[in-house]
Protein backbone atom coordinates (compact mmCIF):
# COMPACT_ATOMS: atom_id res chain seq x y z
CA UNK A 1 0.00 0.00 0.00
CA UNK A 2 1.27 3.53 -0.84
CA UNK A 3 1.87 6.33 1.02
CA UNK A 4 3.01 9.99 0.35
CA UNK A 5 6.11 10.88 2.36
CA UNK A 6 8.03 14.51 2.75
CA UNK A 7 11.08 15.23 1.66
CA UNK A 8 13.07 17.83 2.46
CA UNK A 9 15.56 19.86 0.14
CA UNK A 10 16.97 22.58 1.01
CA UNK A 11 14.68 24.88 2.07
CA UNK A 12 11.32 23.07 -0.30
CA UNK A 13 9.86 20.21 0.94
CA UNK A 14 8.66 17.45 -1.75
CA UNK A 15 5.95 15.01 -1.89
CA UNK A 16 6.45 11.78 -2.99
CA UNK A 17 4.24 8.56 -3.69
CA UNK A 18 6.26 5.29 -1.61
CA UNK A 19 5.31 1.94 -0.79
CA UNK A 20 7.09 -0.19 1.77
CA UNK A 21 8.68 -3.35 0.15
CA UNK A 22 10.97 -6.17 2.38
CA UNK A 23 14.06 -6.88 0.53
CA UNK A 24 16.93 -9.17 2.13
CA UNK A 25 15.06 -9.43 5.46
CA UNK A 26 14.69 -5.32 5.31
CA UNK A 27 11.61 -3.44 5.13
CA UNK A 28 13.08 -0.03 2.97
CA UNK A 29 10.49 2.54 0.92
CA UNK A 30 10.81 1.94 -2.99
CA UNK A 31 9.93 5.17 -4.71
CA UNK A 32 7.00 5.73 -7.24
CA UNK A 33 6.83 9.18 -8.17
CA UNK A 34 6.50 12.87 -7.46
CA UNK A 35 2.66 14.29 -6.69
CA UNK A 36 3.83 17.82 -5.09
CA UNK A 37 5.61 20.52 -2.93
CA UNK A 38 4.30 21.89 0.00
CA UNK A 39 4.00 25.55 0.28
CA UNK A 40 3.25 27.53 3.34
CA UNK A 41 2.13 24.08 5.33
CA UNK A 42 -0.20 23.23 2.91
CA UNK A 43 0.27 20.09 -0.02
CA UNK A 44 -0.16 21.63 -3.30
CA UNK A 45 -0.25 18.73 -6.08
CA UNK A 46 2.05 18.92 -9.29
CA UNK A 47 0.52 19.35 -12.23
CA UNK A 48 1.60 20.56 -16.23
CA UNK A 49 0.09 23.28 -17.64
CA UNK A 50 -0.37 21.50 -20.94
CA UNK A 51 -2.87 19.01 -18.75
CA UNK A 52 -5.19 21.81 -16.78
CA UNK A 53 -8.18 22.50 -18.39
CA UNK A 54 -10.89 24.93 -17.12
CA UNK A 55 -14.08 22.91 -15.84
CA UNK A 56 -16.02 26.57 -15.57
CA UNK A 57 -16.04 29.77 -14.24
CA UNK A 58 -18.90 30.84 -11.22
CA UNK A 59 -19.96 34.11 -9.89
CA UNK A 60 -18.37 33.46 -5.95
CA UNK A 61 -17.56 36.06 -3.73
CA UNK A 62 -20.84 38.04 -3.72
CA UNK A 63 -22.92 34.69 -3.31
CA UNK A 64 -20.97 33.64 -0.23
CA UNK A 65 -21.47 37.47 1.35
CA UNK A 66 -25.13 37.02 0.89
CA UNK A 67 -25.54 33.12 2.53
CA UNK A 68 -23.11 34.58 5.61
CA UNK A 69 -25.87 37.25 6.14
CA UNK A 70 -28.78 34.91 5.13
CA UNK A 71 -27.02 31.94 7.82
CA UNK A 72 -27.02 34.58 10.98
CA UNK A 73 -30.26 35.70 10.53
CA UNK A 74 -31.73 31.97 9.86
CA UNK A 75 -32.67 32.26 6.64
CA UNK A 76 -31.17 29.24 5.54
CA UNK A 77 -33.50 27.07 7.81
CA UNK A 78 -35.99 27.49 4.89
CA UNK A 79 -37.06 23.92 3.95
CA UNK A 80 -36.91 24.72 0.30
CA UNK A 81 -33.56 25.53 -0.81
CA UNK A 82 -35.22 26.70 -4.74
CA UNK A 83 -36.89 29.07 -2.23
CA UNK A 84 -34.01 29.77 -0.69
CA UNK A 85 -32.06 30.48 -4.12
CA UNK A 86 -34.89 33.00 -5.45
CA UNK A 87 -33.92 35.10 -2.31
CA UNK A 88 -30.14 34.88 -3.18
CA UNK A 89 -31.10 35.66 -6.85
CA UNK A 90 -33.22 38.57 -6.22
CA UNK A 91 -30.03 40.61 -4.39
CA UNK A 92 -28.02 39.88 -7.48
CA UNK A 93 -29.04 40.10 -10.27
CA UNK A 94 -32.58 41.36 -11.68
CA UNK A 95 -33.78 38.51 -14.03
CA UNK A 96 -37.35 36.41 -14.72
CA UNK A 97 -38.06 33.28 -13.16
CA UNK A 98 -38.21 31.51 -16.52
CA UNK A 99 -34.56 32.45 -17.30
CA UNK A 100 -33.01 32.00 -13.77
CA UNK A 101 -32.46 28.25 -14.31
CA UNK A 102 -29.65 28.84 -16.45
CA UNK A 103 -28.24 31.97 -14.84
CA UNK A 104 -28.13 30.08 -11.45
CA UNK A 105 -25.64 27.50 -13.46
CA UNK A 106 -23.22 30.45 -13.61
CA UNK A 107 -22.95 31.07 -9.47
CA UNK A 108 -22.17 29.30 -6.64
CA UNK A 109 -25.54 29.28 -5.84
CA UNK A 110 -26.50 25.70 -5.84
CA UNK A 111 -23.33 24.59 -4.16
CA UNK A 112 -23.69 26.87 -1.55
CA UNK A 113 -27.17 25.52 -1.03
CA UNK A 114 -26.59 22.16 -1.98
CA UNK A 115 -29.19 21.90 -4.33
CA UNK A 116 -28.13 18.90 -7.52
CA UNK A 117 -30.39 20.09 -10.59
CA UNK A 118 -31.96 23.55 -10.86
CA UNK A 119 -35.37 23.62 -12.68
CA UNK A 120 -37.48 26.40 -13.84
CA UNK A 121 -40.53 23.90 -12.70
CA UNK A 122 -38.97 23.85 -9.01
CA UNK A 123 -38.70 27.40 -9.18
CA UNK A 124 -42.19 28.39 -9.47
CA UNK A 125 -43.27 25.57 -7.62
CA UNK A 126 -41.19 26.84 -4.29
CA UNK A 127 -43.19 30.19 -4.17
CA UNK A 128 -46.01 28.84 -2.81
CA UNK A 129 -44.80 25.94 -1.00
CA UNK A 130 -42.79 28.20 2.34
CA UNK A 131 -46.20 27.51 4.75
CA UNK A 132 -47.01 30.94 6.86
CA UNK A 133 -45.81 28.84 10.31
CA UNK A 134 -42.47 28.08 8.79
CA UNK A 135 -42.20 31.90 7.48
CA UNK A 136 -43.38 33.34 10.69
CA UNK A 137 -40.81 31.11 12.73
CA UNK A 138 -37.94 32.72 10.51
CA UNK A 139 -39.44 36.30 10.75
CA UNK A 140 -39.38 35.59 14.74
CA UNK A 141 -35.62 34.42 14.38
CA UNK A 142 -34.51 37.37 12.59
CA UNK A 143 -36.69 40.20 14.80
CA UNK A 144 -34.29 38.22 17.69
CA UNK A 145 -30.87 38.99 15.63
CA UNK A 146 -31.47 42.27 15.28
CA UNK A 147 -32.51 43.21 18.38
CA UNK A 148 -29.09 42.28 19.09
CA UNK A 149 -27.63 45.33 16.70
CA UNK A 150 -30.61 47.16 17.43
CA UNK A 151 -32.17 49.10 20.75
CA UNK A 152 -34.98 50.31 18.54
CA UNK A 153 -36.58 47.62 17.57
CA UNK A 154 -39.29 48.21 19.78
CA UNK A 155 -40.03 51.49 17.98
CA UNK A 156 -41.65 50.98 14.27
CA UNK A 157 -41.70 53.25 11.22
CA UNK A 158 -44.25 52.18 9.39
CA UNK A 159 -45.61 52.99 5.70
CA UNK A 160 -47.57 51.74 2.49
CA UNK A 161 -46.25 51.51 -0.53
CA UNK A 162 -48.45 50.23 -4.39
CA UNK A 163 -46.99 47.61 -6.32
CA UNK A 164 -48.27 46.25 -9.74
CA UNK A 165 -49.35 42.92 -10.24
CA UNK A 166 -49.34 41.44 -13.81
CA UNK A 167 -51.50 38.23 -13.43
CA UNK A 168 -55.21 37.87 -13.81
CA UNK A 169 -56.34 37.08 -10.56
CA UNK A 170 -59.89 38.20 -10.16
CA UNK A 171 -59.15 39.40 -6.43
CA UNK A 172 -56.83 41.88 -7.48
CA UNK A 173 -58.84 44.88 -8.83
CA UNK A 174 -57.55 47.92 -11.25
CA UNK A 175 -56.96 51.03 -9.52
CA UNK A 176 -54.81 53.92 -9.75
CA UNK A 177 -51.68 54.02 -7.97
CA UNK A 178 -49.55 56.84 -6.95
CA UNK A 179 -48.24 57.34 -10.20
CA UNK A 180 -51.46 57.90 -11.99
CA UNK A 181 -50.87 54.31 -13.79
CA UNK A 182 -54.46 52.66 -13.78
CA UNK A 183 -53.45 48.67 -13.44
CA UNK A 184 -54.41 45.88 -11.00
CA UNK A 185 -52.84 47.35 -7.80
CA UNK A 186 -51.50 45.40 -4.44
CA UNK A 187 -50.29 47.68 -1.17
CA UNK A 188 -47.63 46.49 0.86
CA UNK A 189 -47.33 47.50 4.30
CA UNK A 190 -43.56 47.49 5.78
CA UNK A 191 -42.79 48.09 9.38
CA UNK A 192 -38.87 48.58 10.44
CA UNK A 193 -37.34 49.58 13.15
CA UNK A 194 -36.37 53.50 13.71
CA UNK A 195 -32.51 53.80 13.94
CA UNK A 196 -31.40 51.31 11.17
CA UNK A 197 -34.18 50.46 8.98
CA UNK A 198 -34.11 46.48 10.12
CA UNK A 199 -37.29 44.71 8.79
CA UNK A 200 -40.15 43.84 11.83
CA UNK A 201 -42.95 42.59 9.69
CA UNK A 202 -44.87 42.76 6.49
CA UNK A 203 -48.09 42.71 5.38
CA UNK A 204 -50.39 42.88 1.87
CA UNK A 205 -53.56 44.33 1.43
CA UNK A 206 -55.53 45.24 -1.27
CA UNK A 207 -55.37 48.03 -3.23
CA UNK A 208 -58.45 49.46 -2.86
CA UNK A 209 -57.96 50.16 1.30
CA UNK A 210 -57.09 53.46 2.07
CA UNK A 211 -53.80 54.04 3.93
CA UNK A 212 -55.84 55.21 7.28
CA UNK A 213 -57.55 51.59 6.87
CA UNK A 214 -54.09 49.68 6.67
CA UNK A 215 -53.06 52.03 9.82
CA UNK A 216 -55.81 49.87 11.50
CA UNK A 217 -54.68 46.75 11.16
CA UNK A 218 -50.76 47.62 11.63
CA UNK A 219 -51.74 49.38 14.65
CA UNK A 220 -52.69 46.08 16.18
CA UNK A 221 -50.32 43.54 14.71
CA UNK A 222 -47.44 46.01 16.36
CA UNK A 223 -49.34 45.64 19.47
CA UNK A 224 -49.45 42.19 19.60
CA UNK A 225 -45.83 42.01 18.76
CA UNK A 226 -45.32 43.74 21.99
CA UNK A 227 -43.73 47.18 20.25
CA UNK A 228 -44.63 50.18 22.19
CA UNK A 229 -43.97 52.78 19.64
CA UNK A 230 -44.71 54.02 15.87
CA UNK A 231 -43.89 57.01 13.92
CA UNK A 232 -46.47 57.36 11.24
CA UNK A 233 -47.06 60.23 8.23
CA UNK A 234 -50.17 61.99 8.27
CA UNK A 235 -51.67 59.59 5.15
CA UNK A 236 -52.22 57.11 8.00
CA UNK A 237 -53.65 59.16 10.73
CA UNK A 238 -57.05 60.69 11.13
CA UNK A 239 -58.69 61.76 14.57
CA UNK A 240 -60.09 57.79 15.14
CA UNK A 241 -56.95 56.15 14.41
CA UNK A 242 -55.31 58.35 16.89
CA UNK A 243 -57.85 57.70 19.59
CA UNK A 244 -57.86 54.17 18.81
CA UNK A 245 -53.35 54.17 19.29
CA UNK A 246 -54.28 55.90 22.60
CA UNK A 247 -56.25 53.42 23.63
CA UNK A 248 -53.95 50.53 22.66
CA UNK A 249 -51.50 52.17 25.19
CA UNK A 250 -48.98 52.76 22.24
CA UNK A 251 -46.70 55.69 22.13
CA UNK A 252 -46.57 57.44 18.72
CA UNK A 253 -45.36 60.39 16.65
CA UNK A 254 -47.34 61.21 13.64
CA UNK A 255 -48.00 63.97 10.90
CA UNK A 256 -51.84 65.66 11.28
CA UNK A 257 -53.39 66.71 8.45
CA UNK A 258 -53.60 70.91 8.45
CA UNK A 259 -57.75 70.72 8.92
CA UNK A 260 -59.59 74.11 9.62
CA UNK A 261 -60.24 73.00 13.13
CA UNK A 262 -56.36 72.88 13.45
CA UNK A 263 -55.86 76.08 11.99
CA UNK A 264 -57.94 78.42 13.89
CA UNK A 265 -57.48 76.68 17.46
CA UNK A 266 -54.20 76.19 17.11
CA UNK A 267 -52.18 78.48 14.29
CA UNK A 268 -53.71 81.00 14.16
CA UNK A 269 -52.97 81.38 18.01
CA UNK A 270 -49.43 81.62 16.73
CA UNK A 271 -46.97 85.16 16.91
CA UNK A 272 -45.10 84.72 13.58
CA UNK A 273 -42.13 86.73 15.32
CA UNK A 274 -42.36 85.14 18.36
CA UNK A 275 -41.93 81.32 16.84
CA UNK A 276 -39.78 82.65 14.12
CA UNK A 277 -36.50 83.07 16.85
CA UNK A 278 -33.25 81.68 17.84
CA UNK A 279 -35.15 79.57 20.98
CA UNK A 280 -37.73 77.97 18.65
CA UNK A 281 -35.02 76.49 16.06
CA UNK A 282 -34.51 73.12 15.02
CA UNK A 283 -31.73 72.20 12.72
CA UNK A 284 -32.30 69.27 10.55
CA UNK A 285 -30.02 67.84 7.86
CA UNK A 286 -31.16 70.04 5.00
CA UNK A 287 -32.87 73.02 5.99
CA UNK A 288 -34.20 74.90 9.23
CA UNK A 289 -37.74 74.41 11.09
CA UNK A 290 -39.27 76.52 13.95
CA UNK A 291 -41.82 75.46 16.08
CA UNK A 292 -44.04 75.94 18.89
CA UNK A 293 -45.59 73.26 21.01
CA UNK A 294 -49.27 72.50 22.43
CA UNK A 295 -51.11 70.62 24.81
CA UNK A 296 -53.63 68.25 23.00
CA UNK A 297 -55.38 65.37 23.27
CA UNK A 298 -52.77 63.53 26.31
CA UNK A 299 -50.13 64.39 23.91
CA UNK A 300 -48.33 67.21 22.58
CA UNK A 301 -49.31 69.27 19.61
CA UNK A 302 -46.30 70.87 17.62
CA UNK A 303 -46.66 73.50 15.13
CA UNK A 304 -43.90 73.50 12.72
CA UNK A 305 -42.85 76.40 10.61
CA UNK A 306 -40.63 76.05 7.47
CA UNK A 307 -39.63 79.42 6.30
CA UNK A 308 -38.02 77.77 2.98
CA UNK A 309 -41.22 75.94 2.23
CA UNK A 310 -43.31 78.95 2.05
CA UNK A 311 -41.26 80.57 -0.03
CA UNK A 312 -41.29 77.89 -2.55
CA UNK A 313 -44.94 76.64 -1.87
CA UNK A 314 -46.10 81.24 -2.30
CA UNK A 315 -43.76 80.80 -5.63
CA UNK A 316 -45.17 78.16 -6.97
CA UNK A 317 -48.19 79.52 -6.45
CA UNK A 318 -47.84 82.92 -7.97
CA UNK A 319 -46.36 81.29 -10.86
CA UNK A 320 -49.68 79.21 -11.46
CA UNK A 321 -51.53 82.66 -10.87
CA UNK A 322 -52.94 81.77 -7.76
CA UNK A 323 -53.24 84.91 -5.93
CA UNK A 324 -55.61 83.50 -2.76
CA UNK A 325 -52.48 82.14 -1.20
CA UNK A 326 -53.18 79.54 2.46
CA UNK A 327 -52.99 81.87 5.12
CA UNK A 328 -50.82 79.36 6.99
CA UNK A 329 -48.47 77.89 4.16
CA UNK A 330 -45.62 76.64 5.53
CA UNK A 331 -46.69 74.79 8.74
CA UNK A 332 -47.33 71.46 9.26
CA UNK A 333 -47.79 69.66 12.31
CA UNK A 334 -47.01 66.64 14.65
CA UNK A 335 -48.87 65.03 17.36
CA UNK A 336 -47.15 62.87 20.10
CA UNK A 337 -47.79 61.59 23.47
CA UNK A 338 -44.19 59.60 24.50
CA UNK A 339 -41.37 61.60 26.83
CA UNK A 340 -39.14 63.34 24.36
CA UNK A 341 -38.84 67.16 23.92
CA UNK A 342 -40.34 68.81 21.10
CA UNK A 343 -36.61 69.18 18.95
CA UNK A 344 -36.22 65.28 19.53
CA UNK A 345 -39.65 64.62 18.21
CA UNK A 346 -39.20 66.99 15.19
CA UNK A 347 -35.78 65.55 14.32
CA UNK A 348 -37.35 61.95 14.65
CA UNK A 349 -40.14 62.47 12.86
CA UNK A 350 -38.34 64.14 9.63
CA UNK A 351 -35.82 61.30 10.25
CA UNK A 352 -38.38 59.16 9.63
CA UNK A 353 -37.10 58.72 6.26
CA UNK A 354 -35.64 55.43 6.55
CA UNK A 355 -38.82 53.78 5.78
CA UNK A 356 -38.54 55.79 2.53
CA UNK A 357 -35.14 54.58 2.22
CA UNK A 358 -36.40 50.95 2.72
CA UNK A 359 -39.20 50.79 -0.09
CA UNK A 360 -37.05 52.20 -2.23
CA UNK A 361 -34.55 49.61 -2.02
CA UNK A 362 -38.03 47.00 -2.22
CA UNK A 363 -38.53 48.26 -5.34
CA UNK A 364 -35.75 49.44 -6.88
CA UNK A 365 -33.04 47.19 -6.26
CA UNK A 366 -34.95 44.06 -5.28
CA UNK A 367 -37.45 45.00 -8.11
CA UNK A 368 -40.54 44.19 -6.07
CA UNK A 369 -42.48 46.02 -8.84
CA UNK A 370 -43.84 44.82 -10.97
CA UNK A 371 -44.94 41.24 -9.92
CA UNK A 372 -44.51 39.49 -12.90
CA UNK A 373 -46.46 36.43 -11.71
CA UNK A 374 -49.98 34.85 -12.36
CA UNK A 375 -51.44 33.02 -9.37
CA UNK A 376 -52.27 34.89 -5.94
CA UNK A 377 -49.67 32.44 -4.04
CA UNK A 378 -47.31 33.38 -6.36
CA UNK A 379 -47.86 36.83 -5.46
CA UNK A 380 -47.50 36.22 -1.69
CA UNK A 381 -44.52 34.12 -2.82
CA UNK A 382 -42.73 37.26 -4.42
CA UNK A 383 -43.15 39.15 -1.69
CA UNK A 384 -41.74 37.33 1.13
CA UNK A 385 -38.71 36.69 -1.34
CA UNK A 386 -38.17 40.71 -1.75
CA UNK A 387 -38.85 40.93 2.23
CA UNK A 388 -36.11 38.35 3.23
CA UNK A 389 -33.72 40.21 0.76
CA UNK A 390 -34.09 43.20 2.51
CA UNK A 391 -33.41 41.71 5.27
CA UNK A 392 -29.86 40.60 4.22
CA UNK A 393 -29.39 43.53 2.51
CA UNK A 394 -30.26 45.85 5.76
CA UNK A 395 -27.71 44.11 8.03
CA UNK A 396 -25.21 43.89 5.41
CA UNK A 397 -25.53 47.75 5.12
CA UNK A 398 -25.04 48.15 8.88
CA UNK A 399 -22.23 45.58 9.16
CA UNK A 400 -20.54 47.44 6.52
CA UNK A 401 -21.21 51.05 7.99
CA UNK A 402 -17.20 51.51 9.27
CA UNK A 403 -16.26 51.10 5.90
CA UNK A 404 -18.51 53.39 4.43
CA UNK A 405 -19.64 51.22 2.06
CA UNK A 406 -23.61 50.39 0.83
CA UNK A 407 -24.93 46.78 0.81
CA UNK A 408 -25.29 47.61 -2.86
CA UNK A 409 -21.84 49.46 -3.37
CA UNK A 410 -20.43 46.08 -1.68
CA UNK A 411 -22.19 43.31 -3.86
CA UNK A 412 -21.32 45.23 -7.29
CA UNK A 413 -17.33 45.59 -5.81
CA UNK A 414 -17.22 41.35 -5.65
CA UNK A 415 -19.27 41.05 -8.59
CA UNK A 416 -16.54 39.63 -10.12
CA UNK A 417 -15.27 37.84 -7.56
CA UNK A 418 -15.43 34.54 -9.86
CA UNK A 419 -14.26 30.57 -8.11
CA UNK A 420 -12.15 28.69 -11.29
CA UNK A 421 -12.84 25.15 -10.96
CA UNK A 422 -10.00 23.66 -13.07
CA UNK A 423 -9.25 19.69 -13.76
CA UNK A 424 -6.03 17.84 -14.40
CA UNK A 425 -7.19 15.79 -17.35
CA UNK A 426 -4.37 13.27 -16.82
CA UNK A 427 -5.82 11.57 -13.50
CA UNK A 428 -8.90 13.59 -13.65
CA UNK A 429 -7.90 15.19 -10.88
CA UNK A 430 -9.91 18.92 -9.22
CA UNK A 431 -9.54 21.88 -7.90
CA UNK A 432 -10.52 25.65 -7.85
CA UNK A 433 -8.96 28.87 -7.16
CA UNK A 434 -10.38 32.19 -6.26
CA UNK A 435 -9.24 35.48 -8.49
CA UNK A 436 -7.18 37.95 -6.75
CA UNK A 437 -8.80 40.34 -4.88
CA UNK A 438 -7.97 43.89 -3.88
CA UNK A 439 -7.75 45.33 -0.41
CA UNK A 440 -10.90 47.00 -0.40
CA UNK A 441 -12.66 43.74 -1.20
CA UNK A 442 -11.00 41.59 1.41
CA UNK A 443 -12.33 44.16 3.81
CA UNK A 444 -15.97 43.36 2.94
CA UNK A 445 -15.48 39.88 2.61
CA UNK A 446 -13.68 39.86 6.38
CA UNK A 447 -16.48 42.38 7.82
CA UNK A 448 -18.93 40.20 6.67
CA UNK A 449 -18.40 37.08 8.09
CA UNK A 450 -16.93 35.40 4.67
CA UNK A 451 -13.99 32.75 4.93
CA UNK A 452 -11.98 31.35 2.24
CA UNK A 453 -9.11 29.34 1.15
CA UNK A 454 -7.27 29.49 -2.09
Amino acid sequence: MSFVRKIKVGERIYLAEVRSVRENGKVRQKFIRYVGTEINGQPTKRVFMQDIKVKNVKRSFDVLCIDSIAKELGITSIKNKYFLSLVYSQLLEKISISRIEDWLRFTEIPEVLEIKNVSTKELYESLTDIEDEEFEKIDLEMNHIFQKYDDSTDIAVIDVTDTYFEGDSEEIQRRKGKDGKVKKLLQVGLAVSFKNGFPLFHKRYQGNLSNIQIYKDMALELKGKGMHSVIIDRGMMSLENLQMTLNLQLKIIAGLKKTPTFASEYLSKINRDEIYSLKNIVQLKNTSVFINTFDYNSGKLIAVYNPSLEVMKKQFNFNKGISDVDKFIGYSLIYHNTDYTSMEIVKKYYDKEIIERAFKQMKGILSLRPIRVWLKGHVEGHIRICYLAYAILSLMNYKLRKLKVSAVGALNSLKHGYKVNLRNNKDNFEWSLYVPLEPKQKRILKVLGVVYKN
